[in-house]
């Protein structure tokens, strides 16, 4: 493992650029900062920060056929290299990566990645949320993802990403991710993506597709809950399907997964599986204002063993909001939400400015 890490860094580092094509550089910082507060309140937990600032940064380089992209976020609270990926354009159509990635069974980050500019709401649905907010689901990975497109059925665009690469560990507090900058090379295990989907044409954001994973999580903390007791690995399966409209006035996208989880304990083999679903609703408005709604909810998520790990985790939530991008690159947003988490419920209110610098 500690020879694959060193030659993956020298890879990222050290590799060869083209000769005679010229250096293509872009860099986008996203900053935003949020206040928060809950009201009739019933979970002894919300994991709502009151203030958070955050700036997140994304570097892409280009020669030839090489790529290079990193995304960087700095908070109040954390600082982390969120991606770190050397690429290769084998053709017009396909990209293959190497380094720390987002996997693509996550369509909300595929779109939206860190920057809060970059999505209407302010939060993201909490079945895609990041592993140190409280994630259930692992959300990066160190290895291989491949991108491609090809044409598919007269004009439509057929997009599929596949990937594979060291999966986060489980840790008493949530998943936590291999880091590059800080590696812990104690064990660690594999995970596998997939999505594929249907596209109207070339640069639609219309769309539909089915999504896949196969991940397995290593226990590698200190037991805080019965439910942590003896627990050695965790096999995670996902099968999804997701749909995304992208019109003139609204725009919708919803996503099903299917979660079949195996909790190996030292004595003992726990099965488990539950669904999880979300539409988000937007309509643009007069004066640059949007206003989004976004109902999420589940089924089996109440006698779960798996979310047992993640006790903050909502199984139902419903959200509203107003974003207005009142100049250029700027927007103020504010949202309301309804909470319901494995132990108890909770409304919160929400306001934002984000923004998006070239």
């Amino acid at each position: 493992m500690r020879t694959a890490y060193t030659l993956l860094l020298l890879a990222l580092v050290t590799a060869p650029l083209a000769r005679g094509d010229p250096l293509q550089a872009e860099f986008l910082l996203l900053p935003s900062a949020q206040a928060a507060g809950t009201f009739d309140r019933e979970a002894p937990v919300t994991q709502v920060q009151d203030e958070l600032l955050q700036a997140d940064m994304l570097l892409t380089l280009q020669k030839g056929r090489f790529k290079f992209f990193a995304e960087y976020l700095v908070s109040d609270h954390e600082s982390d290299l969120e991606r770190l990926q050397l690429g290769w354009q084998l053709t017009n159509d396909t990209i293959i990566w190497v380094g720390r990635y987002h996997q693509p069974s996550s369509v909300w980050n595929h779109d939206h990645h860190h920057g809060q500019y970059l999505q209407t709401s302010v939060t993201r649905p909490d079945i895609d949320e990041w592993e140190d907010l409280g994630g259930i689901l692992p959300q990066h990975f160190t290895g291989m993802l491949i991108e491609s497109g090809h044409p598919a059925f007269g004009s439509w665009r057929l997009r599929t990403a596949i990937a594979g690469g060291i999966a986060p560990q489980l840790q008493a507090d949530g998943l936590e991710p291999f880091d590059l900058l800080h590696p812990n090379f104690d064990r660690h295990t594999m995970g596998y993506q997939a999505r594929a989907s249907l596209h109207p044409s070339d640069f639609s954001e219309s769309g539909f597709g089915l999504l896949v994973a196969d991940d397995q999580l290593p226990w590698a903390g200190e037991p805080q809950t019965p439910a942590q007791v003896g627990l050695d690995h965790v096999d995670l399966r996902l099968i999804g399907a997701f749909g995304t409209y992208a019109g003139e006035k609204w725009n919708l996208q919803a996503t099903l997964y299917h979660a079949d989880a195996r909790l190996h304990y030292t004595t003992s083999l726990v099965n488990d599986d539950f669904d999880v679903w979300y539409l988000q609703a937007e309509r643009r408005l007069p004066h640059k204002l949007t206003a989004f709604g976004r109902w999420e909810d589940s089924f089996g998520t109440g006698d779960s063993q798996y979310l047992k790990l993640f006790t903050e985790f909502a199984r139902i939530r419903y959200t509203a909001g107003l974003r207005w991008d009142f100049v250029s690159r700027q927007a103020l947003t504010l949202q309301f939400e309804n909470t319901h988490t494995l132990n108890g419920s909770f409304d919160a209110v929400r306001l934002q400015w984000s923004a998006a610098f070239f």
